[in-house]
């Protein structure tokens, strides 16, 4: 009985944690991470006028705040913070759950051992393929809201995150929802790598 409950509360603990850091992180870096994908899908010659921001950061900032003041920067916001909230708490959370259920069960005594380079690695990459697979909807309608931003109300596709998410699903179907994931999912073998290397290096500093 007490181990089961030492397990929900590491399930709990680490899952919270997990989420608590991904909802802190998208409040303050928001706004940057809206600049970079407008800045990211304006393509062309600055010098032959076919980019609508030629000057970069500039120009999409004067654009967005003329257009929606502040709260255009958060646009998408609420859709980020549920799916980076998602990311997290399966990335972070469901690796250091998994992490230590090795370390507990490991052991072929009463003291546990520690799970190996390899558990680490396997804990880690499905974890963050798990994430991906779990958030990337989310993100799908997060990158389709930040593109409207700027734009005046009858060049805009969606009117909010529900909105969009209702049109995709009814033109696109739920494929509408994860078209690119086969590259974040090839990515999320470097995502794996993060966290077995962090938990290596922070291991080996101790000792």
């Amino acid at each position: 009985m007490r181990e089961e409950g030492g397990r929900s509360q590491r399930f709990v603990s680490s899952f919270l944690s997990g989420g608590l850091a991904g909802a802190t992180t998208i409040t303050f870096l928001y706004p940057l991470g809206f600049l970079r994908t407008r800045l990211a899908a304006d393509v062309g010659n600055a010098s032959k006028q076919e980019r609508v921001y030629p000057n970069g950061m500039r120009d999409v900032t004067k654009s967005i705040w003329r257009s929606d003041g502040f709260k255009g920067f958060y646009k998408g916001y609420g859709i980020a913070l549920a799916s980076v909230t998602v990311y997290r708490v399966v990335y972070l959370g469901g690796y250091d759950f998994l992490k230590s259920e090795m370390h507990v069960n490991n052991g072929d005594g009463a003291v546990p051992q520690t799970a190996t380079i390899g558990q680490k690695f396997l804990a880690a990459q499905i974890v963050s393929m798990a994430a991906s697979i779990s958030y990337y909807p989310l993100d799908s309608v997060r990158r389709r809201m930040m593109m409207e931003a700027g734009k005046v109300d009858h060049q805009r596709m969606y009117r909010n995150s529900m909105h969009c998410f209702q049109r995709i699903l009814k033109e696109e179907g739920v494929r509408g929802f994860h078209l690119g994931i086969g590259a974040d999912l090839a990515r999320s073998v470097g995502a794996a790598l993060v966290l077995v290397s962090y938990d290596e290096i922070k291991r080996l500093m101790h000792e």
